[in-house]
């Protein structure tokens, strides 16, 4: 066979080949997964399997692609490859659990508004040809947890205050501490007035203590009237990585707890009036939130 011919041949092939690719990519509808992985403290990995939905004729490699929440980088996903005419490929995103506190720092200053961007470069047969970022919007209203809470009053001959309401803002973020102002709606059952002159307030979250509150200024309670008791609560960023590791593993559900007790001034002697405590399970959506941005 002449040079000619088999220039020939060579050219038909990478014709066809060339032709099938374009074909391939044009009808290309991937679909990509995330799956929880291996989770701790520090790091949290996820399982990501990219199904291309037929055989790809070349061999590619991710070498990046990262995870930003907020702008700020959060996760980086391993050396994804994509062998010769492979209808998948499989890698591992992991997370950091301190970038991801300041993410939601970013998150909540931004008025609860963030985006979950993708940002990927690679190459193909060696060819740095792949780049490219996709994005899709979070939303979120964590103080809704605690802005809706209310408890009914108790006790006999000294009643405890109900607590008909908890309106929320977010205040300071800094870097070991966000802080939460609540104005606490209170009624009070007794025919007496309840000198409300301190507070202790807990949120316990799967087992850890990430937060506590204080009376901001004292206020008095009128008889069978209603009162706001204004209260700063503080959240130890510091402990919310192993927070997050606990609600991930337990399905991205956590169980919440408040502890609220009162200190009031009932015939000029000091009295504790431990509420009852409130439990909430706070679920979110991470994986689907993520899975929406990674398609």
């Amino acid at each position: 066979m002449g040079i000619g011919k088999i220039l020939g041949v060579i050219g038909l092939i990478v014709f066809l080949w060339v032709a099938y690719l374009g074909y391939t990519l044009i009808t290309l509808t991937p679909q990509i997964r995330a799956e929880w992985g291996y989770v701790d403290e520090n790091t949290i990995e996820l399982d990501v399997t990219v199904y291309f939905g037929k055989p790809l004729p070349i061999s590619a490699n991710i070498k990046e692609a990262d995870l930003y929440w907020a702008g700020i980088k959060v996760g980086t996903l391993k050396d994804l490859k994509i062998g010769f005419l492979k209808d998948s490929a499989r890698g591992v995103l992991v997370l950091k659990n301190r970038e991801i506190v300041e993410a939601l720092k970013e998150h909540i200053r931004n008025g609860e508004q963030s985006d979950i961007e993708i940002r990927v470069s690679g190459s193909i047969f060696g060819i740095p040809i792949i780049r490219g970022s996709f994005s899709h919007p979070l939303k979120t209203d964590l103080l809704d947890y605690i802005g809706n809470i209310t408890i009914e009053s108790s006790g006999d001959l000294i009643k405890t205050p109900a607590v008909e309401g908890m309106p929320s803002k977010w205040g300071k973020i800094d870097e070991n501490e966000i802080e939460i102002l609540s104005d606490v709606k209170l009624y009070n059952p007794n025919s007496f007035p309840l000198p409300l002159f301190g507070v202790k307030y807990y949120i316990d979250a799967n087992g850890y203590q990430v937060a506590q509150g204080e009376l901001l200024e004292k206020v008095i309670i009128p008889a069978n009237g209603r009162g706001t008791a204004k209260i700063r609560t503080v959240v130890d960023t510091n402990i919310l990585p192993k927070v997050i590791a606990e609600h991930i593993k337990r399905g991205e559900r956590s169980e919440v707890t408040l502890k609220l007790t009162l200190t009031v001034k009932v015939l000029n002697k000091e009295v504790e009036m431990p509420l009852p405590e409130i439990k909430k399970r706070v679920e979110t959506s991470i994986i689907e939130q993520l899975n929406l941005a990674l398609s």
